[in-house]
């Protein structure tokens, strides 16, 4: 795989290369005493780097300069300390040398070229760096400065060097084969010009050069006469290994898993964590030494690297011929491109080339992947959409999700002034009389709702603006009007607030479930309440079943968090034309100065926002992740009424959440006496089409089958575990609870979601979610309670927040998980009296960080914030990234509003008059 390292300065780089990157003491398979580094990309042959990597040529490129010359290309700053207007110290970084991206082989295939000899393998995992690297140059941008779009240059300077050992693990230097490529800051503009890189398009390559490395290595591999299976990670592994011999010879990974397990963390970002912690000091071994121990190694577990050599050379090489290259290739494309449009409606080219090339995994080249990605592309399967300002790559959408979208906004369009008002000038009389307690606000949307003579309309509201109370209040005049009223929600957890206001309520995906029904004449209007969480898919359908005498009033927030699926369907109608009331007075913060915040955020002025914040001292900088996690532990068990922990990962939230749960034991404020239970939590990175293939199944995962099988014989909701997969046939085998074993094409079933199991300790006292709907016992998926009883065998007894007490078995319903943290997109539509926020600009999950999860996070307090950073003065900036979602028309109509916004007194006087406004 490829791991893309933080910037390094150029003071790092230079001690790196002597220390690390150039020095051969800690590589045994390695002669003389430096590793000789290699020169790769467009710009260092364009000045004439070639071959070896001297030391001169490394240190002038890590300082910005010419590698020959040593002309000064670009500005170089020098690490300085200086005091700001606020009187705060602020240190510069030094000047930012570049990158080092790090190629790592599978573990059995070090083991091959190292311990069995073969350089074949080595050579292999060498020209497969090569080519990825020759992938992620076409993406280079150069940083122009000022507010101008990054240039495309696919020009860059790298230095590599190959390595073949991990850190040393109790003395022993386990065989790792890897490359640093150090990716230089520099690059150079069609004009000639000398910039320094953009490295936001080099995270957004780091996937797609990993797939292209993997799938040119199992090529290359297979080309040996070596057998390939797919690892735990999705990598290319030799077949002959035991698992207890790659464990063996994987103790750096072992040490890390065990450092993590003791702190109760988990996930990639403390992982890298724990392996900074854990590194041993270098010890002086010889060469001779530390090979001898790999082969004593190998013979303990049974000669098993020259054994598989053995078996390679045997074997006969099945070259694949162009049709079946070519079969292979067409077959990753078509994934590739069902699951990328699944979840979003431009897709990216990296994406689509990732996902094809790790569908395929050798089968197909990289180049017969491009060629039929630009096959696609020729008869328009694939349709290029018009690239943004400054964007690196082509991106794509499909002429169906163009339709679904260009259906959708017709609807809403012929949907105009053709009703109707929905509740005539008596029955408003009589409800605006009856509910005074309304804000300004709220009156007017509420009249404007009720006004409208369209088929469909749009109810804005910023968060914490009372949206709820204005929809009970709308119930109550449209079933005076003799309508029906019916409650839609994205997710279950929402469907609650409804209900709060007398509106029954289903979440959109089972109302889609039940299929059309027949036209009865009956007048309904829907509520489709979260509206900003819908997909494109979900909300085409809904809107193509809509009946003559259906109304429909979108409710949402733009600003919050979007669609997991493909689209952003609600801003998208609002943009086309459809008709918009406004609720835009905050009545949720009751704390004034954090009220000025909200009020910043739902404008979008996010910098604004988090600097007020800082200012009255509700941003904590801790720069460890332990003691920040600890620390938000202390402070969630100083009050823990009505307090919301929020983090933008399920990694980090997972171990914020354990921490919790020890805090809250340290202070007898939950049980000691505490007793594990078997919990599932889903699989987020396995999307539908990937539940179609055997591959993306692994051994230990968990099925549950909610539609259930009759011609497998698969009762509905019922759980099974994988044992085996078989790609080429695409056969999973699952063991039932029974003990039974099936085994099934996983295209022949739908309703299935895919799940890892784990264990939690709960105690009486701990703060719980359900994690997902338990229809039993009517529990919504995110609903939260309280454990008052548990015992050794499972049986729970819960308190929910909703006041209702329910007593269940966790092995009828394993999913549960602590409820003292969640994600921001879990919070959104909660409330608490004070929310606490992790924010962790320095781990891999930097695509959460953005303005949806600042707004979203801040506004479910109604007397008090804290954010916990790591970094307070990049904290506004991070936060203000911008994630909102492609639309396939890219089309943006100026947005009809009605209803209010604070001082529209022309708007509001014809609204109160019954006008119709166009």
């Amino acid at each position: 795989m490829v791991t893309l390292s933080k910037p390094i300065s150029s003071g790092q780089a230079q001690a790196y290369h002597e220390a690390e990157f150039a020095n051969a003491k800690e590589n045994y398979y390695t002669e003389g005493e430096r590793v000789r580094g290699e020169w790769q990309g467009r710009l260092a042959e364009r000045w004439g780097l070639a071959g070896e990597v001297q030391e001169q040529q490394f240190t002038r490129l890590s300082e910005g300069q010419h590698p020959s010359t040593g002309e000064q290309l670009v500005r170089h700053q020098t690490a300085r300390e200086y005091e700001n207007e606020r009187g705060e110290m602020v240190r510069t970084m030094e000047h930012r040398a570049g990158w080092d991206a790090t190629f790592s082989a599978p573990k059995s295939v070090s083991l091959t070229a190292l311990v069995g000899g073969d350089s074949r393998v080595r050579e292999a995992h060498h020209e497969s760096v090569r080519t990825a690297l020759d992938e992620m140059e076409k993406y280079v941008q150069a940083r122009i400065g000022g507010i101008a779009p990054a240039q495309t240059t696919g020009a860059w300077a790298v230095a590599k060097f190959e390595h073949d050992s991990s850190r040393p693990v109790d003395g022993y230097a386990a065989p790792q084969l890897h490359t640093h490529a150090v990716v230089f800051n520099l690059t150079e503009t069609a004009d000639g010009n000398t910039r320094a890189l953009q490295p936001q398009e080099l995270y957004k390559t780091q996937q797609y050069a990993t797939a292209v490395y993997r799938s040119e290595l199992a090529a290359h591999l297979q080309g040996l006469g070596y057998q390939i299976e797919r690892g735990e990670h999705g990598q290319p592994e030799i077949k002959g290994y035991s698992h207890d011999y790659l464990e063996a010879s994987s103790p750096r990974r072992q040490q890390i898993v065990d450092h993590m397990a003791a702190r109760g963390t988990s996930g990639a970002g403390a992982a890298q964590i724990a392996a900074h912690q854990t590194r041993d000091a270098k010890q002086p071994l010889s060469h001779e030494e530390v090979r001898a121990r790999h082969q004593q190694m190998a013979i303990e577990y049974g000669q098993q690297p020259q054994r598989v050599l053995r078996e390679a050379a045997k074997r006969d090489v099945v070259e694949l011929g162009p049709g079946s290259s070519q079969r292979a290739a067409h077959e990753g494309f078509s994934y590739a491109r069902e699951r990328g449009m699944e979840r979003e409606a431009v897709v990216d080219e990296r994406s689509l080339m990732r996902d094809a090339l790790k569908h395929t995994m050798g089968e197909a080249r990289l180049l017969e992947i491009r060629v039929e990605f630009e096959r696609r592309a020729a008869d328009e399967s694939l349709v290029e959409v018009e690239r943004r300002i400054g964007a690196a790559s082509r991106a794509y959408t499909t002429h169906e999700m163009q339709g679904y979208e260009r259906e959708l906004i017709e609807r809403m369009k012929l949907g105009k002034d053709t009703r109707e008002v929905l509740a005539d000038g008596n029955v408003r009389e009589q409800i605006l009389a009856e509910n005074g307690h309304l804000s300004v606000s709220q009156r007017h949307a509420v009249e404007a709702v009720l006004t409208t003579r369209d088929q469909m309309m749009a109810l804005e509201g910023v968060a914490g603006a009372g949206k709820t109370t204005s929809l009970g209040v709308v119930r109550e005049a449209a079933e005076r009007a003799g309508y029906e009223i019916e409650g839609l929600v994205p997710t279950s957890r929402a469907a609650q607030k409804l209900a709060e206001v007398g509106i029954e309520t289903q979440t959109l995906q089972r109302h889609l479930a039940r299929g059309e029904r027949d036209d009865d004449g009956r007048k309904r209007l829907y509520v489709v309440d979260e509206s900003s969480m819908a997909s494109t898919q979900q909300m085409h359908t809904f809107v193509e079943r809509l009946k003559e005498n259906d109304r429909v009033l979108f409710v949402g927030d733009t600003r919050q968090h979007e669609a997991v699926e493909a689209g952003r369907p609600y801003a998208q109608l609002r943009e086309a034309g459809l008709r918009t009331a406004y609720l835009d007075e905050i009545i949720r913060q009751k704390d004034p100065a954090l009220k000025e915040a909200v009020q910043q955020l739902a404008r979008g002025e996010v910098r604004a926002a988090i600097g007020n914040l800082d200012e009255q001292g509700r941003v904590v900088e801790i720069k460890e992740r332990e003691e920040r996690i600890s620390e938000i532990a202390r402070e969630y068990v100083r009050s823990p009424e009505r307090t919301l922990v929020v983090s933008p990962d399920n990694e980090s939230r997972r171990e914020i959440n354990q921490r919790i749960h020890r805090a809250m034991q340290a202070q007898n404020k939950v049980s000691a006496e505490e007793h594990r239970v078997h919990v599932l939590y889903a699989r987020q990175d396995i999307t539908g089409a990937d539940r179609q293939h055997a591959q993306n199944y692994e051994k230990g995962d968990v099925i549950r089958y909610s539609k259930g099988s009759k011609p497998l014989g698969i009762q509905a909701g019922e759980y099974a575990r994988v044992t085996a997969t078989d790609r080429k046939t695409n056969i999973v085998t699952v063991k039932r609870r029974g003990g039974e074993e099936l085994s099934y094409d996983p295209r022949r079933l739908q309703g299935v979601t895919v799940y890892r199991d784990n264990e939690r300790s709960f105690a009486r006292g701990d703060r719980v979610q359900v994690t997902a709907p338990f229809y039993d016992q009517t529990l919504a998926n995110r609903e939260f309670g309280t454990v008052e009883q548990i015992d050794k065998d499972g049986n729970l007894k819960l308190n929910m927040d909703s006041g209702r007490e329910v007593a269940f078995n966790a092995r009828q319903h394993p999913h549960l998980d602590y409820g003292y943290a969640v994600t921001s997109h879990s919070s959104q539509g909660q409330t608490a009296d004070r929310v606490l926020i992790h924010v962790d600009s320095s781990q891999a999950h930097g695509e959460l960080l953005n303005s949806r999860m600042a707004y979203v996070s801040v506004s479910r307090a109604q007397f008090d914030v804290k954010i916990y950073t790591n970094d307070a003065k990049t904290l506004g900036q991070e936060l203000s990234r911008n994630v909102t979602k492609a639309t396939a028309l890219q089309e943006a109509p100026e947005i009809q509003e009605v209803g209010q916004r604070i001082g529209r007194s022309s708007v509001n006087l014809e609204i109160s008059q019954g006008l119709h406004m166009s």
